[in-house]
């Protein structure tokens, strides 16, 4: 299997990344999660997120957390923050939901991400390719990304 868009760009940064491969059968984090032998709250869920005017926004929140609307609006300064639809989120990212990576998007979203993951050394998200997976550095991910830390699930 070829390398995706997502982890081209991540070793064209230098990035330490170690792809993870496993048969997708369905959506879920919990089942990425089984398949690759990592632990849930290690394996993040990529989420695209429209806020008020049909901004869009990325959401990286952690496998064993639940995704919270309204402290997203608030961590992003913006009056409402919910879950895109499929249709939507596929578009602006260039990515099938399921294999959703932050990195690599069609358009360059800005991320927030969950500020629990930052006590992680490590953490797993979508590579860009159901059953595609890839571990890097959080502090990468951050950096990589600008993304904004905050806390966003409950």
């Amino acid at each position: 299997m070829s390398d995706t868009n997502a982890v081209k760009w991540l070793r064209r940064q230098g990035a330490a990344v170690q792809v993870l491969t496993y048969a997708f059968t369905e959506i879920g984090a919990d089942k990425a999660a089984d398949a690759v032998g990592k632990p849930l709250e290690m394996v993040c869920k990529t989420l695209v997120v429209e806020a008020s005017g049909k901004r869009f926004w990325v959401a990286i929140v952690p496998g064993d957390q639940r995704f919270n609307a309204k402290m997203t609006a608030q961590a992003i300064g913006e009056k409402s923050a919910n879950l895109a639809e499929t249709a939507d989120a596929e578009r602006v990212t260039g990515y099938r939901v399921g294999g959703i990576s932050p990195f690599a998007m069609r358009r360059e979203l800005p991320v927030v991400i969950e500020e629990t993951l930052l006590v992680l050394d490590r953490i797993v998200v979508n590579g860009g390719r159901r059953g595609v997976l890839i571990e890097l550095g959080t502090d990468d991910v951050v950096r990589l990304l600008n993304a904004k830390t905050a806390p966003i699930c409950r």
